[in-house]
């Protein structure tokens, strides 16, 4: 096969959504949330059939936009939506070992296409988040930096860089081109996009990008155009493909591009929802900044990835940044509606958490994991192990980890395995097909609580899952059976170190860091959730697993202190009245 080449390789694709998601909110990508105009549907719907068939011209749209803009033709070049035409500016004036300078964080698309080209990437850090300073820019300016990547208002930060600033850059380097991203700038009370063109007319190494995306509620069409002087205009025309923007675009731009008067309806309504969401916020504890965009940046700290998942879950698509990086617990959210905005600010309400092992609880996991202990055991030793004794193996405590389980029974025999190999056996006997091709053990799992019951428990309770069982596992059991949206976080096996596992109180720790709540209590499986439950001094609910040894768990449940013993899944309800349930006994059912 023949090798891509090296700039490439290293390159992660950018990840879309291959097919249409549900959601309640969509407020990821900061499109305009109150949808296309009436124009835009109507110029689509009396497309002509020769708009399909043949290329499309671009002279009226051009002329529409310089009169628009108070700029000349040879002013104007049309592209397909912003991230071709900042790609068209890199291909023309960015080479191999240039550089290439901006803020960190920014927008991400300049980076990968200065990687391709095989340019050297330059970020710079705030001193005050988020505020642009043209002095930290100057002063990392070398005598290899070719462009300067300048979006404002800033996406993700919401800032905005003042003209005037940047036009002393422009002065002071007139041998380095800079490239502004105006893509938000409508939206802005503090600029006008006028501001920023006026300076095409004066320096010949300033060039603007606009995207309609965003003002105009046209993403899925793609248009976007570059203001430049004519020198700049000629030079990107001779690295950009032919008849890069479709006729269907090019019918609906001409439709609306004058049509101020709804979008100043947008811009006020945008403007509202944005204050209300900033106060609640800030209202909340978290750390939102003021923002010129549509979106607004906020800093939800440690429990940035708990909120994440709670949105998700509920349908509301926001932004999340990988980690490591410094903005990796903030989210970007477009501002939704009036509604929306309560919606969300209503889900960032502290409510009660509930932590659940769900080995025995929500899985039967007989079947299953103790089969594969079984099978992995009798793999090792050549004999054969009831059910029975393995139960009783885990009800002393310390056992979670089924390869754990298996290791220990081992050893009580004389044999000593490396426990990677015990776990290599274990995996392959739980979630591969057996050699007649049946399916693995881990789908014989049953559900043991209803998503009703789960349901009812998501009313008053925010859970999360601590389990013993590694991610992967969890994962798929959670998705098989279409209850993965109630949980908003998990601590899974893979998520501490082996030491830190139950009965360690670590990964409580872990929830209690990262979970916002008002109280927590955890429903347990065995008597290392009890131990771990007593270390972090939180409300331990025994549930006793139909399968297990009734009076035995009872007596260790009574022994460990458990606030509650239940042994009924269905009593699990109980937990949501108080009133059903004496605070002050346990009970047992």
């Amino acid at each position: 096969m023949v090798k891509v080449k090296k700039s490439v390789e290293a390159l992660q694709s950018f990840c879309i959504d291959e097919n249409k998601q549900n959601y309640r909110l969509k407020l990821d990508l900061n499109e305009n949330i109150y949808g296309a105009s009436p124009f835009v549907v109507n110029a689509i719907k009396n497309t002509d059939s020769s708009d399909i068939y043949l290329y499309p011209s671009y002279g009226e749209v051009v002329d529409k936009i310089a009169l628009k803009y108070n700029l000349k033709k040879d002013n104007v070049l049309l592209s397909n939506g912003c991230d071709e035409a900042i790609k068209i500016i890199l291909d023309a004036y960015l080479d191999v070992d240039d550089e290439i300078l901006s803020y960190n964080p920014t927008f991400e698309m300049p980076f990968r296409y200065a990687n391709i080209i095989g340019a050297k990437l330059k970020l710079i850090e705030y001193d005050e988040k988020f505020v642009f300073d043209y002095k930290k820019i100057e002063n990392n300016i070398t005598n290899k930096t070719k462009i300067v990547y300048i979006a404002t208002p800033n996406n993700p930060t919401g800032e905005l860089a003042r003209a005037s600033l940047i036009e002393i850059l422009s002065e002071k380097f007139s041998d380095i081109l800079f490239v502004l991203d105006c893509t938000y700038i409508n939206f802005s009370y503090n600029a006008s996009f006028y501001d920023y063109l006026d300076l095409i007319y004066k320096h010949d190494n300033i060039v603007i990008t606009k995207s309609f995306s965003k003002d105009y509620a046209i993403a899925g069409l793609r248009f976007g155009f570059i203001a430049a002087q004519a020198e700049i205009i000629k030079n990107l025309k001779k690295v950009m493909s032919p008849y890069n923007v479709n006729s269907v675009a090019l019918n609906c731009v001409s439709a609306i591009i004058n049509n101020n008067k709804e979008f100043e309806q947008i811009k006020e309504m945008n403007y509202a929802s944005k204050k209300l969401l900033m106060q609640g916020l800030l209202d909340k504890g978290f750390k939102p900044y003021e923002s010129e965009g549509n979106f607004i940046f906020c800093d939800f700290g440690e429990y940035c990835d708990f909120y994440y998942e709670k949105f998700k879950k509920l349908g509301i698509i926001v932004k999340k940044f990988l980690k490591p990086s410094f903005y990796s617990s903030f989210l970007r959210i477009t501002i939704p509606k009036i509604g929306g905005v309560k919606f969300i600010l209503e889900l960032l309400n502290k409510k009660d958490v509930l932590i659940i092992n769900p080995d025995g609880i929500i899985f039967d996991v007989l079947n299953s994991q103790f089969e594969a202990i079984v099978k992995t055991y009798e793999y090792f030793s050549k004999k054969s192990i009831s059910i029975k004794q393995v139960l009783d193996a885990k009800n002393k405590g310390s056992l979670n980890r089924n390869w754990r389980t298996i290791q220990a029974l081992l050893e009580a025999d004389g044999l000593y395995i490396d426990v990677s190999k015990i776990v290599c056996v274990y995996n392959d006997i739980l979630l591969n097909k057996n050699k007649n091709d049946e399916s693995p053990l881990i789908n014989k799992e049953k559900l043991l609580i209803s998503k009703e019951i789960l349901e009812e428990l998501v009313k008053k309770y925010d859970l999360v899952i601590y389990t013993d069982r590694s991610r992967k596992e969890t994962d798929y059991s959670l998705k098989r059976f279409d209850i993965d949206k109630y949980f908003y976080y998990i601590i899974s096996a893979d998520d501490l170190p082996e030491e830190k596992l139950k009965p360690s109180s670590d990964g409580i720790f872990n929830i209690l860091k990262h979970c916002p709540y008002k109280t927590v209590k955890f429903l347990g499986s065995n008597v290392d959730d009890i131990i771990a439950s007593n270390g972090a001094n939180i409300k331990s609910v025994g549930v006793i697993p139909f399968y297990a040894d009734k009076n035995s768990m009872i007596n260790n449940y009574r022994h460990l202190g458990a606030y509650k013993i239940i042994n009924d899944k269905e009593d699990i309800l109980n937990l949501i009245d108080d009133v059903k349930i004496n605070e002050e006994e346990q009970i047992c059912l």
